[in-house]
């Protein structure tokens, strides 16, 4: 017998019931699964701002922020204790957010990035930055008592700036000089060897620094160049052979050559390699000192360029202190010669010796035998002749035992209103 229609229904529906519920169910699990089983955080990276950095200007981030599955929710910025600002986002696009850090105080501040993805869990992550805001130039200072110096003195200038500095310049006699960082924070120092004959007049001193955001201040000082009353006579006789030595230029353009070498090396070496006053070299009785104005019997007129310290051949020559020897070898002009270098410009040389006792590149240390005193080069009789040269130029170095250039309150030295600003 054939079924009747109302059987044939009856038979479909209870297979028909449970296809229509699965195919919902499937469906809904396909979309709930991945957001109830996914614990993967977003990724998320920023560039163009990096953790206690100074910035300045508008600070412009680029943001990029993903999540692969199910994908992103929010996007939020919050700087401080502001509330978050919501970010429009597309995913895998990268977002560029500009901050204008004139808005903001000078000083810390926090930036703070998250990403929360549609997952169940809402995972998230967070990167928080801080950072500082720095829109103003460094304050610059210079204690008045020292923008003042004797010819054949050294110019020791002590900069008190507000802050870092990531560079400080200056220029002086139409050159540039280095400053030097300090034990003391944000206190600069620059040494400037001043010449016998330079005229007495003011001149000025431009110095540029900048500090870590990239903020430039420029600051002119002056600086007094005074008169330094020098000794003069002194009738020097030389021997025919001496004479020659001392009238052949080429013989003292030698000689000058390896010692410019010498002393080019301190200028290049940034770290103070000598601790508190020096020493004076050697035992003996000072002959001529620095400056004094002297005549030979070759007809030469000059200034003495050195100290001259007499006592018999074989006294011993001691390092007037640490430092790192740049020449120790034999010269036409200077006899037996060493050099050493303190660093930061400093040299000092010792010359005419009878022996030398270091070699070039070696390091002493202050009170270390270098050598012994003689009469080797142009010399008269037996002495040492000692020499300080700052930057290139020669000193006396006389000052340097009676001073410690180290810090300004070893020279008792303070700054106005205490370097603040």
């Amino acid at each position: 017998m054939k079924p009747t229609p109302t059987d044939t229904q009856t038979r479909k529906t209870p297979i028909l019931i449970p296809v229509l519920i699965l195919i919902p169910l499937i469906a809904l699990g396909f979309y709930i699964g991945p957001n109830l089983l996914d614990t993967t955080p977003p990724a998320l990276t920023v560039s163009g701002l990096d953790r206690d950095q100074h910035y300045r200007g508008s600070l412009t981030l680029r943001i990029t922020a993903t999540d692969e599955n199910p994908g992103l929710a929010s996007l939020t910025i919050k700087v401080d204790d502001a509330l978050p600002t919501a970010l429009n986002f597309d995913d895998d696009e990268p977002i560029s957010w500009t901050l204008p850090t004139a808005s903001f105080a000078d000083g810390p501040h926090t930036f703070s990035l998250m990403a929360v993805d549609r997952s169940f869990h809402r995972n998230q992550t967070q990167h928080t930055f801080p950072f500082y805001i720095d829109n103003t130039p460094p304050t610059l200072q210079v204690p008045p008592e020292t923008l003042h110096v004797g010819q054949g003195k050294t110019l020791a200038l002590f900069l008190q700036t507000d802050e870092p500095l990531s560079e400080v310049t200056g220029e002086l006699f139409n050159k540039a000089i280095a400053f030097y960082p300090t034990d003391l924070k944000n206190l600069y120092r620059s040494f400037m060897g001043i010449s016998v004959t330079y005229p007495i007049e003011k001149y000025p001193l431009t110095v540029t620094a900048t500090d870590l955001a990239g903020n430039e201040g420029v600051k002119i000082f002056q600086i007094r160049v005074t008169k330094t009353s020098f000794a003069r006579g002194g009738y020097i006789t030389l021997s025919p052979q001496k004479q020659r030595i001392m009238m052949d230029k080429s013989k003292g353009r030698e000689d000058n050559a390896k010692r410019g070498e010498a002393y080019a090396k301190a200028d290049q070496e940034s770290r103070q390699l000598w601790e508190g006053k020096f020493i004076r070299p050697t035992e003996g009785r000072l002959t001529s000192p620095f400056g004094k104005y002297r005549e030979y019997n070759t007809g030469v007129r000059r200034h003495h360029y050195g100290t001259d310290i007499a006592n018999v051949v074989g006294t011993p020559v001691y390092a007037s202190n640490h430092g790192i020897v740049t020449l120790a070898e034999k010269l036409h002009i200077y006899g037996n010669a060493v050099i050493l270098n303190h660093g930061q410009g400093v040299s000092t040389s010792y010359n005419h010796l009878s022996e030398i006792h270091v070699t070039a590149g070696e390091r002493v240390e202050k009170g270390e035998r270098i050598g012994l005193m003689g009469a080797t080069g142009q010399a008269t009789g037996s002495h040492l002749h000692w020499g300080m040269v700052v930057k290139g130029v020669a000193v006396a170095p006389e000052e340097w035992t009676e001073r410690d250039f180290s810090s300004l309150a070893s020279v008792g030295l303070s700054l106005p209103n205490g370097g603040q600003r």
